[in-house]
């Protein structure tokens, strides 16, 4: 985070860090003759061990039109000459090198070259050894390779109709980004840079001295901006360096001047202001953060970030990060004295720590906490935080001394914010698992829980859950089958309870009977002209559990599960232990599946699938109701790519009873390269369904495409068509010349009526506005819109860090 910050550190590191020769203290050789080699590497006759003995004589190499001179006293050499010495490569028209001084003079179309580093200038003088010397008016360029951040972060979100009602992400892709589109993180990507300085001043083994210089990622000739410098001090000994009279020019234009600075010349972190940031929104007004990074030890520092908001006041914000062998953590706090419009403090903190205690003892804390209910929205432009409304504070042991068991200790409590119903807090939950695979060839597992629920007006509990599985897989070329048996056994101890006449104590002992099978068939077909393997596979899972009365046992932590394609081949409808459902039941479903013939990479699959019931089902929740019925609801999933660089995801479920559409989603992407990707989807979910109280039928779509070969469009429209209301909407250019990149974007952001059974978000809605002058691997300015962007676009790449040969995309 801080390096990219200092690229002139690590440039300057990189340029001359290589050049400094390790000192000859040998004296001078006794033979006459001229010692000289014409191989083009020096470091293919390098003697081994050579290069790291200070005590060895080092040789040099010299070639020319015209050499003449003695060895023991000085040699000069005109006309296409090549010095070489220490794998460093020295061109000039005429050299004059001493060896009893080690001092080298080179003029005349000067050319250094260490790798893939080159300085040029008329005049060097050297005293190799010593490393003392001076390079006039130098012209250097350097090229490296960093790792590229195109793609650092690879989101994967729910499908819509596997998902809740109301999503904060875009409505498509459940898999990662494959099937032809982006499937892999660029590993590195060259970067340039070039400057001049009047003069360069070598004080002894590495110390550098640069004089009136320049630095930019720029194309030599005209660079659209650059940094120049009055002077320039490089340490490598200590791996820091300072800079005076700094100004940063943007189109010939300086629009950042600082009289003094000071930069590590590696990658260990250093303390100093980072670039400041500024937006605009319609909540906060114009908002400035000038944050200070102070690295107090390698292994811990702390940034503080000033911020001053116009229609709140000034805040004090502060990210410490700590790392240890065996431990680790953040803290964040933020604080803001007065709040202008509110009229009161507000503050908000978080921390997270893990530590391994050693022997397979864990522990984890995260406690997180704000001032009030509506800090989020009044204080924060981002969705995942305005939307945000249980604030967890948990503390969690672990203990896994072996791969085949392990347990948990869990404390957990909560800030409730905003109209949303207070959940039971666990003090605490020891929970513990066990697997015996291949127990003489069956499986073994259990599942033990113990928990203790608290909570201010409703009744409390303790419960203790245990649950042991046998299963018996059989495992055969073309199909499998996989018999299990198990037993849940659950205890209540109850207090406080607000219907006097159910017992305080209660047990309920549940066994459970499930067959899973599946069967296997190939064929080779071809699919968008290349050759494929079609997979048909039918499978069958039965659910026998019997019912018992579960209507005295309170709901602690236990909701219906989502309905989906998942669920559908599982034996309890509900997430925890409060209620185990009874059953008689088959699941009937079909996937095929179209697989690269050569790779087996899987192009696309589809799915179909029903639950026949054998036995109505008895247990419910409180407010459930249970329709008698024979078979649940269609499900009918697709996903995978129809096209060259198009990729379609669908879900539906249908009700076959009252024949009609519960939930539908259907998304398309189509990517043809990097940085150049479109996607639609809509989603629909009838009222009732997923915990809704009201319909959703919203569309979402999504791009970013170049305008030109410079000009990129940016954007997102989510939209309500039964509320006739926009959720959110992002429009924005971006433009890429090369070595700098712009962007404005902005930001409508709509705030959510309790309607969609979510919790709302309070206050009114938010536009914001981002602008973002980047400077290739040397600073930003402004309001970062990347992580905005790459949450709201499927596929979206930095238009100024692409890969710059090569394609991701496969041609299939």
């Amino acid at each position: 985070m801080i390096l990219r910050r200092r690229p002139l550190a690590v440039l300057l590191c990189c340029l001359f860090a290589k050049a400094q020769a390790e000192p000859s203290t040998a004296p001078p050789l006794a033979d006459p003759q001229l010692k000289l080699r014409v191989e083009r590497k020096f470091l293919s006759i390098l003697p081994k061990g050579l290069a790291g003995d200070k005590d060895a004589p080092v040789p040099a190499f010299l070639m020319a039109d015209q050499i003449e001179g003695r060895t023991e006293s000085e040699t000069q050499a005109e006309g296409n000459v090549e010095f070489r010495k220490m794998g460093s490569q020295l061109f000039a028209d005429r050299v004059t090198y001493q060896p009893l001084s080690d001092e080298v003079d080179a003029v005349g179309n000067v050319r250094l070259l260490q790798f893939e580093d080159e300085m040029r200038g008329p005049h060097l003088h050297l005293k190799v050894s010593e490393q003392v010397g001076f390079f006039e008016e130098v012209d250097y360029k350097v090229k490296r390779e960093i790792t590229s951040n195109v793609y650092g972060s690879t989101a994967v979100v729910a499908t819509v109709a596997d998902g809740v009602a109301y999503s904060n992400t875009p409505m498509m892709i459940n898999v990662p980004m494959t099937y032809g589109l982006i499937a892999s993180t660029p590993p590195r990507r060259p970067t340039e840079a070039q400057g001049h300085a009047k003069r360069i001043d070598f004080e002894g083994e590495n110390q550098l001295r640069m004089k009136e210089t320049t630095y930019s990622t720029c194309q030599p000739g005209r660079p659209d901006w650059y940094m120049r410098a009055r002077e320039v001090h490089l340490d490598y000994d200590r791996e820091v360096g300072d800079m005076s009279s700094g100004t940063l020019y943007f189109k010939e234009m300086p629009i950042f001047y600082f009289p003094w600075a000071s930069f590590s010349l590696n990658s260990k972190r250093k303390s100093g202001f980072l670039t400041p940031t500024f937006s605009t929104s319609t909540k906060t007004g114009f908002d400035v953060t000038l944050p200070y990074y102070w690295n107090l030890a390698p292994n811990y520092d702390v940034t503080f970030y000033p911020r001053e908001i116009s229609k709140r006041g000034f805040q004090l914000g502060a990210d410490s990060r700590y790392l240890g062998h065996l431990y680790s953590g953040e803290a964040r706090v933020e604080y803001l004295p007065n709040d202008k419009e509110a009229d009161r403090s507000r503050y908000a903190y978080s921390w997270n720590h893990t530590h391994n205690l050693g022997r397979g003892l864990t522990a984890s804390v995260s406690w997180n906490g704000v001032s009030d209910v509506n800090y989020w929205t009044d204080l924060s432009s981002r969705l995942m935080q305005t939307t945000q409304t249980l604030l967890p504070r948990q503390l969690t042991l672990g203990y896994a001394p072996g791969s085949w068991w392990s347990a948990s200790a869990t404390w957990l409590r909560y800030q409730t914010l905003q109209t949303v119903a207070q959940p039971y807090f666990l003090e605490p939950q020891i929970n513990f698992s066990g697997r015996l695979p291949n127990l003489y060839k069956t499986d073994f597992s259990l599942t033990g829980q113990y928990s203790q629920f608290t909570h201010p007006t409703m009744t409390e509990g303790k419960r203790t859950f245990v649950y042991p599985e046998l299963s018996l897989p059989l495992y055969y070329p073309a199909f499998n089958i996989t018999p299990k048996i198990g037993l849940h056994t659950t205890q209540y101890s109850l207090t406080r309870r607000t219907e006097m006449e159910r017992p305080g104590s209660i047990s309920r002992v549940v066994p459970t009977f499930t067959v899973d099978s599946s069967v296997v068939f190939e064929r080779e077909t071809k699919w968008m002209g290349l050759d494929h393997i079609q997979t048909l596979e039918p499978r069958l899972y039965y659910v026998n559990i019997p019912y018992r009365n579960q209507e005295a046992i309170p709901v602690f932590d236990t909701a219906v599960t989502d309905f989906n394609s998942a669920q559908i081949f599982t034996e309890n409808r509900y997430s925890g232990y409060d209620r185990i459902n009874d059953a008689n039941q088959l699941t009937a479903a079909v996937t095929t599946r179209y697989l690269d013939a050569n790779s087996g990479v899987e192009r696309f699959k589809a799915m179909i699938g029903q639950r026949y019931y054998l036995r109505n089902p008895r247990v419910s929740l409180p407010g459930e109701t249970i329709l008698p019925k024979t078979y649940s609801n269609t499900l009918a999933a697709f996903n995978g790519l129809v096209w060259n660089k198009t990729y379609v995801d669908s879900a539906w479920e249908y009700n076959n009873h009252q024949g009609r559409t519960d939930r539908f989603s259907i998304g398309v992407r189509h990517q043809p390269d990097e940085a150049k990707v479109i996607s639609a989807s809509y989603r629909y979910v009838r009222s009732g369904i997923g915990g809704t109280t009201e319909p959703v039928s919203q569309i979402d779509i999504a791009g970013q495409w170049p305008l030109s070969p410079r000009w990129y469009a940016v954007g997102r429209y989510n939209y309500s068509t039964r509320d006739k209301k926009l959720l959110e909407a992002i429009a924005g250019l971006e433009y890429n010349s090369g070595c700098w990149s712009a962007r404005f974007v902005a930001q409508r952001l709509q705030a959510l009526p309790n309607a969609y059974g979510l919790p709302g978000v309070a206050g009114k809605p938010n536009t914001t506005f981002f602008f973002q002058l980047e400077l290739n691997d040397f600073a930003s300015i402004g309001s970062n819109p990347i992580q905005l962007l790459r949450r709201s676009i499927p596929g979206f790449g930095k238009v100024n860090q692409l890969p710059t040969s090569g394609s991701l995309l496969t041609s299939e």
